[in-house]
C-alpha cells in the first residue's frame, strides 16, 4: 500500500473532501499492456451505484486513481524524470521560485488540468497558475489554483503534493 489510512485521512482534511479514496497498484503501470483495462474495470467496480468523480495517472511501474464527490485531478510522476527546463516552459518565474520543486509544480499543474475537465479546461497546462504553497511536513506541500476564475471554476480548490520514495503524487480537488 502506497498510502496509509492516516495519510489518506490527512489528505481528506487538507482537501476538504471526506469522500476521497485513493487506489494504487503496480499492475496498473504502463509496463503492463492491459493497464488501461484493469484501471477501467477497477474504477467501474468501485463506483457502481455512486456518483463520484475520478482521475487516473500512471508511470511505468505504478498506476493509481482517486475517487471523490467533487471534481478531482491526480498526477503521479517519477520525481527524477521531471526536468526543470521542461517545467520552466510551462510555468512563470514566480511559480518556479515559490514551488518546493520542479516535480511538485509539474504534478500540481497536471492535477489541476485534469480537475478542470468539467469547467473550462484550458487547452494548455501553461495557462494554469499555481501558488500559495504551504509546507506541511518534509514530504508534503499544499497549493491552490490561483487563476481559477479564468476557467469558471467554482473555487480555487486545494491541492496536496507528497513525495514518497522515487515518486511525486498530487491530488487536487475543487469543492462542489
Amino acid at each position: 500500500m502506497i498510502f496509509s489510512e492516516s495519510t489518506i485521512e490527512s489528505f481528506q482534511k487538507i482537501l476538504h473532501c471526506p469522500s476521497l479514496q485513493i487506489f494504487a497498484h503496480p499492475d496498473w503501470g504502463s509496463h503492463n499492456p492491459n493497464h488501461r483495462g484493469l484501471l477501467r474495470a477497477e474504477i467501474q467496480k468501485r463506483t457502481q451505484g455512486k456518483t463520484l468523480y475520478h482521475s487516473v495517472s500512471h508511470t511505468h511501474d505504478l498506476g493509481m486513481f482517486a475517487l471523490c464527490d467533487s471534481p478531482i485531478g491526480v498526477d503521479l510522476e517519477i520525481t527524477s524524470r521531471v526536468q526543470e527546463k521542461v517545467v520552466a516552459r510551462v510555468s512563470s518565474e514566480e511559480e518556479l521560485r515559490q514551488s518546493p520543486s520542479a516535480a511538485a509544480l509539474w504534478c500540481a499543474k497536471e492535477a489541476c488540468f485534469k480537475a478542470l475537465k468539467i469547467f473550462e479546461q484550458p487547452s494548455v497546462v501553461s495557462r494554469i497558475s499555481i501558488g500559495d504553497w504551504q509546507n506541511i511536513d518534509s514530504q508534503t506541500e499544499t497549493f491552490t489554483l490561483t487563476n481559477a476564475t479564468e476557467f469558471k471554476s467554482s473555487s480555487e480548490g486545494r491541492g496536496v503534493v507528497r513525495q514518497i520514495s522515487q515518486w511525486s503524487f498530487c491530488f487536487f480537488v475543487i469543492p462542489s
